[in-house]
């Protein structure tokens, strides 16, 4: 087991390489969503509750453990997870600060496929099926936010990160009853516009290759032949978010509520900030 120091914005932590090393190599080198982090140091303080919902290999993770009191970490692929773990006990002086569960974060209570591109353990596993997804033998466990956060005892948390590859599209329209209890905390979320396009193909078209040409075709000429299907399934995806006083880009641009309803393709290029506390950027 190869180990290996990460520095990020003076915060030091260790983390086993495992096949990751190239890329803890360029999380090394700064340039790896520097903007992520700066989201973190600045809305977060030391005293609060956050919730790593889609934490990978544990990278987030371990930064808000130095960053806050508690972290849950939550990711279902097995692979991902064992990688979580043993970075988790390389670090024994945030370890009881963090409580992982391997569990996805979804609509319903119960069970499904998680899908992955080639490999399970990369950062594109998702409960959401995509049509070049090759893989979705393994079955996990999903829970509900709103049961997650009771069966936790978690009565208030001040930052919850979402970067689940797609599944987002799934939980938003779901969580407003779980926000309100925790006092709705900063929401951070990656958008993967992309995967829900590819989800809606795989509903449409059977055929993997036709699939993938007409996604080409998509991406040269910059069109999406299923636009008004796509904003139709997205009609309700931001109502539980519009009680939030401030919505941000990650560049920390404001975004008036009525203009991301009105022009949802903002979300093809920005991760957004829902927050109730003002960014003075």
């Amino acid at each position: 087991m190869i180990h290996m120091e990460i520095l990020i914005n003076n915060i030091t932590f260790i983390v086993n390489t495992g096949k990751h090393k190239i890329l803890y190599d360029y999380i090394n080198s700064g340039l790896w969503e520097p903007y992520t982090f700066e989201i973190f140091d600045y809305f977060i303080d030391k005293n609060d509750t956050t919730i790593d919902i889609g934490c990978w290999n544990g990278i987030t993770t371990l930064y808000l453990a130095h960053k806050s009191n508690v972290v849950y970490a939550i990711d279902p692929d097995f692979d991902c997870f064992s990688e979580l773990i043993k970075n988790i006990e390389l670090n024994p002086e945030i370890k009881e600060k963090i409580k992982p569960n391997k569990k996805a974060i979804s609509n319903v209570n119960g069970n499904t496929h998680l899908f992955a591109r080639e490999n399970y353990g990369e950062s594109s596993s998702s409960i959401l099926e995509r049509k070049r997804d090759l893989l979705s033998s393994a079955q996990i466990e999903t829970i509900t936010f709103d049961n997650f956060i009771q069966q936790n005892n978690i009565e208030k948390t001040s930052f919850v990160k979402i970067d689940i590859e797609g599944a987002e599209f799934l939980i938003l329209p779901t969580i407003g009853s779980a926000l309100q209890k925790l006092k709705y905390p900063t929401l951070y979320i990656s958008f993967h516009y992309n995967y829900l396009n590819e989800n809606l193909y795989a509903n449409y078209i059977k055929s993997r290759f036709l699939t993938k040409v007409i996604l080409k075709m998509e991406r040269l000429l910059n069109i999406s032949f299923l636009k008004n299907k796509i904003e139709k399934s997205l009609t309700n995806v931001f109502t539980d978010l519009n009680e939030y006083q401030y919505i941000y880009s990650h560049t920390g641009k404001i975004i008036q509520f009525d203009e991301l309803i009105k022009n949802l393709s903002i979300i093809k290029k920005n991760e957004l900030i829902f927050t109730n506390k003002k960014w003075h950027k």
